[in-house]
């Protein structure tokens, strides 16, 4: 049943100017909310006890203060008791009727705004900005426990034909170093859209493939990852797996380091590689224009030539790390040049995936902070969901926000 609740403003203005005026508005959001509180409450205390001194099921008693802190600031109410003669319960018609949470000051509307801010800034500092912009107040402690609270989790989709997977050290809460947060991206190369597929801490490449597999054919889409083995052994089923080039021009780097190679030499074999790289991709993306099949297949066995005599000159000075790993992955660098001439899209790097990290790395690594698995994962969901499925965000603020029913709004000037 629909209910209309009148609400009579009058505004006194002197020598105020536009900006002014919707400056000094916003303070009104707080004071209707009050008041239709108030309708709301003296409807319901008139259906229930009537008329007063009339005698009915519900006798009037006192009121009884209530703050509530609100998005729209700290809501400072003075709410009337009943009490049911019959059972005697004593309760607020109106707490009820609205669904006042008991015990609690601060509503899910403002820890909803602080949540939003959590992806980008610390607790502290998410309480604070959400407080300059909206007046309304919340402890960060309070913001944390309901952070730890959320219930949020990936959609994966199964229309992806490329999966990005990555994982990243972030400082761990006890004696153990390190939690590793693990995620994996979707990409349809046909509506060039990404989606989140997984995202987990600590969790074993086997499992997440496990749980990926659940929706996503892998034996029809391509892995695009750094040089992991765990990774490459958990997906190894997967229509082909391309090892980044960045990643892979980083990792030989640090080969040669390792073997103490000299800096000249360590430079020159980087630039080597990274040079056959880049002609490669060239390549590939000539053949997307003009679709020459022969000129790539021509470029294919070219690359493979080069990294064999790079390989032997990575061996004839006894750097048998940097060799063996050329060696091995040579394929995986070219998984993408092969793919196209099956005319399957597929991406060179996983850049993608690292931006991700990097927005990651921002909240949950330049902070200086430790943490529990559930709250890493819970505040990497909120980031990645927000920015990769705003949809679905959506969808989960309804949830926390309950049943939160419409109001319709009629303004008008008076007369008019």
């Amino acid at each position: 049943m629909k209910k209309t609740t009148k609400i009579e403003i009058n505004i006194q203005h002197e020598d105020i100017n536009l900006m002014g005026l919707i400056s000094q508005v916003k303070g009104l959001e707080r004071e209707i909310a009050e008041q239709v509180i108030y309708s709301v409450e003296n409807e319901l205390i008139e259906e229930m006890c009537g008329e007063e001194y009339e005698r009915t099921r519900y006798q009037r008693l006192d009121s009884k203060p209530r703050t509530l802190k609100t998005s729209v600031g700290t809501l400072e109410l003075d709410l009337k008791k009943v009490k049911d003669k019959e059972t005697g319960e004593v309760f607020s018609p109106v707490e009820r009727e609205l669904n006042m949470p008991k015990g609690k000051t601060v509503l899910e509307d403002v820890s909803l705004e602080s949540i939003e801010q959590i992806p980008k800034l610390s607790y502290r500092k998410a309480v604070k900005t959400v407080k300059e912009l909206s007046g309304s107040d919340l402890s960060k402690s309070t913001l944390w426990r309901r952070v730890q609270e959320l219930d949020l989790s990936a959609e994966p989709r199964s229309d992806v034909d490329v999966v990005m997977v990555d994982d990243t050290k972030v400082h761990k809460q006890g004696e153990e170093s390190f939690n590793f947060l693990d995620l994996a991206l979707g990409y349809n190369t046909e509506k060039e859209k990404y989606s989140l597929l997984f995202a987990g801490v600590n969790e074993e490449w086997s499992d997440i493939r496990k749980e990926i597999g659940k929706e996503v054919d892998l034996d029809n889409a391509y892995v695009v990852c750094d040089s992991d083995r765990e990774i490459n052994e958990a997906f190894g089923d997967a229509k082909g797996i391309q090892i980044c080039h960045f990643h892979a021009v980083k990792y030989v780097d640090y080969c040669l380091w390792k073997e103490d190679a000299p800096k000249n030499f360590r430079k020159k074999m980087r630039r080597i590689l990274k040079s056959r790289l880049s002609t490669l991709q060239n390549s590939v993306k000539k053949f997307w224009r003009d679709e020459d099949t022969e000129r790539l297949k021509d470029r294919i066995g070219w690359f493979r030539e080069e990294m064999n005599q790079w390989v032997e000159r990575a061996e004839g000075r006894d750097f048998a790390m940097a060799a063996n790993y050329v060696r091995k992955n040579r394929e995986k660098f070219l998984t993408f040049a092969i793919a196209a001439i099956q005319g399957d899209y597929v991406p060179y790097t996983n850049n993608k995936e690292e931006r991700e990290m990097r927005e990651l790395a921002y909240r949950a690594k330049r902070i200086g902070g430790s943490w529990s698995e559930h709250g890493l994962r819970n505040v990497s969901l909120c980031q990645l969901v927000s920015r990769l499925d705003e949809k679905l965000f959506g969808k989960f603020k309804e949830v926390y926000l309950d049943e939160a029913g419409t109001l319709s709004f009629d303004v008008s000037l008076a007369g008019g």
